[in-house]
């Protein structure tokens, strides 16, 4: 429905809509649900719609048409935007009358109050919506009139109701009224319509044949109104040339073709209604000295700096512009093509699809862009383009894709990633590992739960598709209106649960939950899960890479800033250019680094560099001072070779380090290895190890009654002794 639609709700509040049997919702409390939640999504929605409320069956009456015999009819909204104002109305204020109205006489109502306002407000559509049990006496006396004027306003007319075309409803037998019942109604629950209702039916069907117009019942309108919408927004073309090469340009536009749904108004900041005036909170901020008299500063005397060293160094406005980047401006430059298979899954990027046509009314662009389209199909290729949207954007690279549909053709441009967007990394292979590889039985198992878990229906040669994202709501942001409208009209009370609407929302499918339940069930009994349970004596896993935390003297150790080794980028790691051997300097990122850099390749001669690092620190060391670098060195040399399974290489170089820091005169460092938990890898942590969890740690704890008697019986070096050995 395109532009401002004038719509008026007309409610039926008499004696019968009231009545409901036990632990049964009556029909006007489903009305008024449905008009309230109505009214909330025109409000969210942020819709130009106006709307007018009129409530017939009062105890008082107050249209414009009361001089005229309209009895009992109660105009208590004039034509206006949708406001929590009359959301609180509808659910606060509307209590049921006593006396009967015509649902006739309140059509004729709504109608004539659409024609005096249509004009002025300048509807591109009017609407009314009638929420009534019809179980009221009515005259039909001036139903030719009021088809007359509907069909000449081209006014629709929609009735929540009962059933019209059944003689039955829900119900206890003694109420005339259609009710909905918290457990769900069955035969029991149903009876004939009132011969009032069943007139009333008759009458409404043949109403609305006439202007055809639609029929609800109460127990639709509910679950077609529970989702809110969001403010929609006209598409607006992005308009350009397609340059190809020096020589051809072609004009086209582009619409938006879908985006990530997010919430773009924070409801931070709204309007606040005083006395007779509406005032919108505006954010006033200052800035002030950190001195004793907090001197205020003008913003027109406060510059950006930035610390360069100890210094901190001014950059002005005028000096950010001379060094910003200069933008083309608004352009969609081709750099080349290639196959479509070239572009893989995982380098779309970006926050959305844009689709391409030619620009609409320019002939010799429709050709030529026609002609591009259907080579690109016809040879399976993509157009790498550079689009900048604005003169003050930057640029960015993508692709255009052909898409040729039965109505319409076009070119879906998707970004791309630069190279400083690509992340490579290293993953061992899981068929590598022989404890992991699955049986014919569990693949078959997996394979039948896939099948079983199709979202696509078939019936016949009709195919269903059960999850249709078009028809999904978005459950976040039906949970946040759902909380903005509680707290609108109950500002203290506690936000509510989540509704069924969203709970539903998110359940899977009922159908494909019942079809692989017994495949479920079957991948639990092929798949085996046992509990490990841990070995206390040593360390293994991701805790055997933690940093010691406690100090020899059991005084917690300085909390040092963690760093994440793949995000610490410096200018000396850009000068220094491409890592291609393990030096001194940092020895565990260069290991690293190579290791990433060649995949996993030479990965032993990688591990004999830092083999060889190790060993030349181990030489330099001058006490203590370099121990920590070292273990850093050989717990990085254990975890890579656990992830590449190379388990001998690390468990050989530690045997050999055994032997050989005797000889070093670095026996202590064996001690700080002991410490550090440190040991040969087992065969539960890498395949290719064959040594056990017991060897592991009998290994580790070998020579340690050795070298507490060595470090017990051995002569403290006083400071002559060690002047005379330099």
């Amino acid at each position: 429905m395109a532009g401002k639609c004038g719509i008026v709700i007309c409610l039926d509040v008499g004696p019968t809509m009231d009545q409901a049997p036990a632990n049964h919702e009556s029909s006007l409390d489903t009305a008024r649900t449905a008009v309230s939640t109505l009214l909330q999504r025109k409000v969210f929605a942020e819709s130009k719609d106006e709307v007018a409320l009129i409530l017939f069956g009062t105890n008082e009456t107050a249209n414009h048409m009361e001089e005229n015999g309209y009895n009992n009819i109660k105009q208590v909204r004039p034509m206006g935007p949708a406001d929590f104002n009359l959301v609180d109305y509808v659910e606060n204020e509307i209590v049921p009358g006593n006396q009967s109205a015509d649902f006739i006489d309140a059509l004729v109502v709504g109608l004539d109050l659409l024609h005096n306002t249509a004009t002025e407000k300048k509807f591109a559509s009017t609407r009314i919506l009638m929420f009534s049990d019809l179980a009221a006496p009515f005259s039909d006396d001036k139903i030719d009139s009021l088809i007359n004027g509907i069909q000449k306003m081209k006014t629709d007319v929609n009735l929540i109701g009962p059933n019209l075309n059944d003689d039955w409803q829900n119900g206890d037998e003694n109420q005339p009224s259609t009710s909905r019942g918290g457990g769900g109604s069955g035969d029991a629950n149903r009876k004939q319509k009132t011969p009032q209702q069943r007139a009333g039916a008759a009458l409404m069907k043949h109403f609305l044949q006439q202007i055809d117009g639609g029929s609800y019942e109460f127990s639709d309108i509910i679950p077609m109104l529970s989702y809110f919408e969001k403010r929609t927004v006209k598409p607006m073309a992005w308009k350009c040339k397609l340059n190809i090469g020096d020589n051809l340009d072609i004009a086209c536009a582009g619409y938006l073709k879908c985006q990530e749904s997010k919430l773009k108004k924070s409801w931070g900041m709204t309007y606040i209604k005083g006395k007779g005036k509406e005032y919108k909170p505006q954010r006033v901020s200052s800035h002030h000295l950190n001195n004793d008299e907090e001197t205020e500063i003008e913003k027109e005397d406060i510059v950006d700096a930035y610390r360069y060293g100890s210094d901190l160094i001014p950059m002005s406005k005028e000096d950010k512009e001379s060094m910003a980047y200069k933008s083309p401006g608004k352009c969609l430059q081709t750099l080349g093509f290639t196959k479509e298979e070239n572009i893989k899954e995982h380098m779309r990027m970006g926050k959305g699809v844009y689709q391409f046509i030619a620009e609409p009314g320019d002939q010799h662009a429709a050709v030529a862009f026609s002609a591009i389209v259907n080579a690109l199909y016809e040879t399976k290729s993509v157009i790498i383009v550079r689009r900048c949207s604005t003169a003050r954007s930057m640029p960015t690279i993508g692709y255009l894709a052909p898409q040729i549909k039965a109505n319409y053709e076009c070119l879906c441009f998707t970004e791309l990633p630069y190279a400083e967007d690509l992340k490579q990394y290293t993953f061992p292979s899981l068929s590598s590992n022989k404890k992991i590889q699955p049986t014919d039985e569990q693949l078959e198992a997996m394979d039948n739960l896939i099948t079983s878990m199709d979202l696509i229906e078939e019936e016949g040669d009709e195919k269903e598709e059960l999850f249709k994202s078009q028809k999904i709501l978005n459950p976040y942001l039906q949970r946040i209106f759902q909380c903005l409208q509680h707290r609108a009209l109950h500002e203290n009370d506690p936000l509510p649960a989540p509704s069924h609407i969203i709970n539903q929302t998110l359940q899977p499918n009922g159908a494909v939950e019942a079809r692989c339940a017994s495949e479920l069930d079957r991948v639990k009994q092929v798949f085996k899960f046992e509990n490990i349970e841990k070995v206390k004596t040593i360390e293994t896993g991701s805790s055997l890479w933690k940093s010691n935390d406690v100090k020899d003297n059991g005084e917690p150790a300085a909390k040092v800033a963690k760093t994440d080794d793949a995000e610490d980028f410096s200018m000396a790691s850009i000068a220094k250019g491409a890592v291609t051997k393990v030096g001194t300097v940092d020895p565990v990122k260069d290991f690293k680094t190579i290791i990433a850099q060649n995949k996993g390749k030479e990965f032993e001669k990688v591990c004999d560099e830092m083999i060889k690092q190790i060993n030349e620190l181990l030489k330099q060391s001058f006490g203590k001072n370099i121990y920590g670098k070292v273990m850093d060195c050989i717990k990085a040399l254990r975890q890579e070779c656990c992830i590449f399974d190379h388990s001998n290489i690390f468990n050989g170089f530690l045997k050999d380090l055994k032997i050989t820091l005797p000889t070093l005169l670095k026996g202590d460092f064996w001690q700080e290895i002991q410490k550090a938990g440190v040991t040969l890898i087992a065969s539960s942590e890498c395949s290719s190890s064959s040594v056990t969890k017991d060897a592991a740690i009998q290994f580790l704890q070998e020579q340690k009654q050795e070298n507490d008697d060595q470090t017990a019986v051995a002569p403290e070096e006083d400071e002559d002794d060690l002047l005379d050995m330099m």
